[in-house]
């Protein structure tokens, strides 16, 4: 079951971590009962995962979509020294994974945290589309990521996005030096390069005061680490 649902194939055990009063917490509990050797598959915590986790064995956690605690510095030390690699559900069979915001209100001369990430991870595509047209007032606005330890980084130049249209869409093309596009049609040219970027959270810096405007923020990523991910804010 589990190699068909995409888990990576591995000599060791295949563990989950979901917490206690998820959606479908009891189908998980009846398709992965306690395996021969009386081993619990399923785990509330990460912890309690990793202590099942034997070094070296090849065991893998997968995480429920849902789970969003990120793994302390405790744990993420367990998984690296033990050689656990860490799968999250919703993941394709490459390993990449897809965060989403809600359709919410551009900055007015700030920054606005639109993702936050927990480690490590290689960020293959950001997109925002627009809601509601962008006010009509300078605006020169770009994507960062301002990262836990260290200075803010840009993932692209200034673009003025004043009066973006709704259903326009807002990215990059993954060349720092390159400004924020905005596509005014309904197909654009995907990014070309992805970026590497470390734990932190991903903004849109904003320079004017836009009274109206509103943009949904999509994100493909994959995780370079044990625990690494991206959720939406």
């Amino acid at each position: 079951m589990a190699q068909a649902a995409g888990i990576p194939f591995t000599t060791g055990k295949v563990f989950f971590v979901d917490a206690d009063g998820t959606a479908n917490i009891n189908a998980i509990d009846g398709l992965y009962i306690p395996d021969s050797d009386g081993v619990a598959r399923r785990f509330a915590t990460m912890t309690a995962a990793l202590a099942a986790c034997v070094a070296d064995r090849g065991d893998v956690i997968v995480t429920a979509p849902d789970f969003s605690t990120a793994l302390s510095a405790a744990e993420l030390l367990a998984a690296e020294t033990k050689g656990v690699a860490i799968v999250i559900a919703q993941a394709d069979r490459d390993g990449v994974c897809t965060a989403y915001t809600a359709d919410t209100a551009v900055a007015t001369t700030t920054d606005k945290t639109i993702f936050t990430v927990t480690g490590l991870v290689e960020l293959i595509q950001i997109v925002g589309k627009v809601g509601t047209v962008i006010a009509a007032t300078a605006n020169a606005s770009l994507i960062k990521i301002n990262p836990t330890a260290g200075g803010d980084v840009d993932l692209c130049a200034a673009l003025d996005i004043t009066g973006a249209a709704a259903k326009s869409f807002l990215h990059i093309t993954g060349t720092v030096g390159d400004a924020l596009v905005n596509t005014a049609s309904g197909a654009f040219q995907n990014q070309a390069t992805s970026i590497i970027v470390d734990a932190g959270v991903i903004e849109l810096e904003t320079a004017g005061n836009a009274t109206t405007g509103t943009v949904k923020w999509m994100c493909r990523y994959r995780p370079l680490e044990p625990g690494a991910r991206i959720f939406g804010n």
